[in-house]
């Protein structure tokens, strides 16, 4: 099969030298002619070529600006630069954006022929690489696999999804390095799911996108409690114009060296920011629910993109939220009227069942466990919870360097689960003789309580003697121990007193026995008095 190429050059006298040149080249297709480097862009989404030659004085956009972009976007088209200039500096800045090749003016056969072909197959065996490393199950493009969610319109629970997503596959995974990122720019409301404090925004690195480096990346993204990396919005909508296209590219590249996963968030509008998004995700997932308005919006979105150039219906998975049996439009009729397939995992309408959790920016507020094995299918479904089945089933001498430290990474944590059950030993015997000081005062304190009711009630059952017969104090002593327990009457003294009034005084006095009735006694008493009036 030929190789296929596209010449992107204004000179019209350089680009037909430069086509009649590559006619003699063997096995290369000339599939395109670009005059300006918009025309180029488009064309390479619309043929994919294997390589491109285009010249340093095409315009309107910067030539080395449009190299860096088309490796974004398409990694596998191989860029040549015809420099009309061969001057050392012109040929290194062409290297660093990205051109596997330089040719320089006046053309020689010899030199089209040697850097065409290999910059053909430079692109074969990159093409290889990436079929086999999409057999394989593994990002295409990078170490991470980017997820970009849309909806089909607002309010249908993209940003909702993706962060209870992004917090469940953390708690599943906790070696899994996941970022989320609010590319919603005007509306996103990631700091409405999960708390995150402001520091830098996507627009802060957007306005150094040509500078940017894996560590500045690195210190712009907030750490989360659970774990998630957060690449938060503009807070000042003003900044929104300094987030473009190419500075989105540069910045999911960028992500994609760090992180094992990069869930976006991009919103329900097309924007040129959207769509750059959706061209270069490795999975695209339209959010819709079961109504006409929400698909309306699915084929309108659909027919932007593809529009667009950026990608066909057919590579867009849709995911139908807040699914019902009182749905007037059923999941088989969602399937028919999507011109993209619909994924098998559907989320059920759960309601006012996750507004604490809203509320509270707390997803494991989420009980319904309905809603977690929904969002578990979905992560199968769309496979980016692939890392750790890798890491169950790929043998450990096959495994990279970070799949092998992850398998180490059990026996550090039992290593360490066995030395803090030693420090927890040693913290327990410590806090022992508090512990047994509480129980002790506690025990004494419940004694104290139960001899105090029970002299009170001695002291009605004295009183009620000495009602009858107010000088028989054996008598009253003898029915005011009848139902106290036998520990306790050891130190209970009964005593009547006349006052010459009429009246009776009874006293019961005990001793506070020692943690319980029968041990020893304590120097504490407890005194309850009744008075009984005589009849004359």
């Amino acid at each position: 099969m030929p190789g296929t190429v596209v010449i992107a050059c204004a000179d019209q006298s350089l680009a037909y030298e430069l086509r009649s040149q590559l006619a003699e080249v063997g096995d290369v297709e000339v599939v395109g002619l670009a005059e300006t480097t918009t025309e180029l862009i488009e064309m390479v989404t619309t043929h994919e070529p294997n390589a491109v030659l285009v010249h340093d004085q095409i315009g309107p956009l910067s030539v080395h600006e449009v190299v860096r972009d088309l490796g974004v976007r398409r990694p596998a088209t191989v860029s040549v630069v015809v420099a009309s200039d061969p001057d050392p500096e012109v040929l290194a800045a062409a290297m660093d954006a990205g051109a596997r090749g330089v040719l320089t003016y006046p053309l020689s056969f010899d030199a089209v022929q040697q850097r065409v072909q290999n910059a053909l197959e430079w692109s074969r065996q990159m093409e290889a690489m990436l079929d086999a490393t999409r057999a394989g199950g593994t990002s295409a493009r990078g170490r991470a696999t980017v997820v970009v969610a849309t909806g089909s319109k607002g309010g249908v629970g993209t940003t909702a999804l993706l962060t209870h997503l992004a917090w469940d596959l953390r708690r599943r995974t906790p070696d899994l390095k996941v970022a989320v990122v609010d590319a919603d720019l005007e509306k996103g409301d990631l700091t409405s799911y999960l708390p995150a404090a402001y520091r830098t925004s996507i627009a802060d690195l957007a306005k150094v996108a040509e500078d940017l480096s894996p560590r500045t990346v690195a210190d712009a993204m907030f750490e989360h409690e659970s774990g998630l990396h957060l690449l938060l919005p503009p807070e000042d909508v003003r900044e929104v114009e300094f987030v473009t296209p190419t500075a989105v590219r540069q910045i999911v590249y960028l992500l994609r060296q760090q992180y094992d996963l990069v869930l976006v968030d991009a919103g329900s509008h097309v924007t040129p920011v959207q769509v750059a998004l959706v061209e270069i995700a490795d999975e695209v997932v339209q959010v819709v629910t079961p109504d006409l308005v929400s698909l309306r919006g699915l084929r309108r979105d659909l027919g932007w993109w593809e529009s667009f150039g950026a990608r066909k219906p057919d590579a867009v998975k849709v995911l139908v939220n807040r699914r019902s049996k009182g749905d007037e439009i059923q999941f088989d009729a969602v399937r028919q009227l999507s011109p993209a397939p619909v994924l098998q995992t559907t989320v059920p309408h759960l309601g006012r069942r996750l507004e604490a959790a809203v509320n509270t920016r707390s997803p494991g507020l989420v009980e319904d466990q309905g809603w977690w094995s929904a969002l578990r299918a979905l992560a199968g479904e769309l496979r980016v919870d692939r890392a750790l089945a890798q890491d169950d089933d790929a043998p450990a001498a096959a495994r990279p360097p970070r799949e092998a430290r992850t398998a180490r990474a059990p026996r550090r944590a039992a290593r360490a689960g066995a030395r803090e059950r030693g420090s927890a030993s040693i913290e327990m015997l410590g806090t022992l003789p508090v512990l047994l000081l509480v129980a002790v005062v506690l025990v004494q304190l419940a004694t104290a309580g139960l001899t105090y009711v029970w002299t009170g009630h001695a002291a009605s059952l004295a009183a009620r003697a000495a009602a009858v017969d107010p000088w028989d104090g054996a008598g009253a002593r003898a029915l005011a121990l009848e139902d106290i327990p036998s520990g306790v009457t050891d130190d209970m003294r009964v005593a009547l007193s006349g006052q010459g009034n009429g009246t009776v005084d009874v006293s019961v006095t005990t001793n506070v026995p020692l943690l319980a009735p029968g041990l020893l006694p304590t120097p504490w008493t407890l005194t309850v008095e009744r008075q009984v009036v005589t009849e004359p």
